[in-house]
């Protein structure tokens, strides 16, 4: 398949699961890079040390992602 083909075929995608290809496209972009390593093993030591969310809080998060198409 080419480019202009996945173009065509993208622009055709509903709103929705453009955001959703969008999202995915940038983790695999970000996914093995050297700073998102640094971010995932700094979230990790934070929690390892007590700072963690509650269920309400993640809830409240994913709700206000949801809204905004992330």
């Amino acid at each position: 398949m080419t480019l202009l083909q996945i173009q065509r075929k993208v622009k055709a995608l509903p709103r929705s699961e453009r955001l959703a290809l969008s999202a995915y496209l940038k983790h695999l972009s970000r996914a093995k890079s050297e700073s998102n390593k640094q971010s995932l093993d700094a979230a990790a030591k934070r929690m390892a040390k007590g700072e963690k969310m509650t269920r309400a809080q993640l809830q409240r998060l994913h709700r206000s992602l949801r809204t905004t198409g992330v």
